[in-house]
């Protein structure tokens, strides 16, 4: 009898966090394209915009959650586009991940414009950016102005927006089946909970 208590007493912890958080109301129950279920890995996509300041401010945060994920998640990112702004931003976006320069861009741009205030919000600024920061103008020029991949994937990602109804941001979608955003959560700190409850509610299937 004291043995169950005692188990009792330890598992309570484990059932208010789990009790804690429900779907309609701290994430959102969806339907995506089927992960693969071969993978040890969970799926964790976040829509960003290096214009947002909750995503600049959740930065830090975000990288020291994904280095104690360690080998457990995979991690990618959608830039959205809310205005004409963030297009440029999003090309931007994926210009880096074509120059295999995201390590280096994403906290310089995000710094740029969030911290320094800096206009890019067009094509010969951006371009301008990336030269300074050691990018060939010609190739990041071409990445700019007459890539077809960049444009095909910008409206991918329109279409993964709409689909995931994602009108603010950050937000993040977990394998493909719950949603949460910083609006949902209300804090960084829940935001983070909801993410590891929903983590591992995709791990156990």
């Amino acid at each position: 009898m004291v043995k169950r208590l005692l188990l009792i007493i330890l598992l309570l912890p484990t059932l208010t966090f789990a009790d804690e958080f429900v779907a309609g109301k701290d994430y959102e129950l969806v339907v995506g394209p089927a992960t693969n279920a071969g993978s040890p890995k969970v799926t964790v996509t976040e829509f960003f915009s290096y214009g947002c300041p909750w995503c600049y401010r959740l930065e830090p945060a975000l990288s020291t959650w994904l280095q104690q994920q360690g080998s457990k998640v995979q991690f990618s990112r959608v830039p959205v586009i809310f205005n004409k702004d963030w297009k440029v931003y999003a090309k931007a976006y994926y210009t880096a991940h074509l120059l295999g320069l995201e390590t280096k861009i994403n906290p310089a741009l995000f710094k740029a414009i969030q911290t320094e205030k800096r206009n890019l919000a067009n094509n010969e600024a951006m371009i301008n950016f990336f030269t300074a920061e050691g990018a060939d103008n010609n190739t990041v020029k071409s990445a700019f102005e007459n890539s077809t991949m960049i444009d095909l994937q910008i409206a991918q990602d329109a279409a993964l927006m709409s689909h995931y109804h994602v009108n603010g941001v950050p937000a993040v979608v977990v394998n493909n089946r719950y949603k949460t955003d910083l609006q949902m959560a209300q804090n960084q700190k829940r935001f983070f909970m909801i993410l590891d409850f929903l983590v591992n509610k995709a791990r156990q299937g």
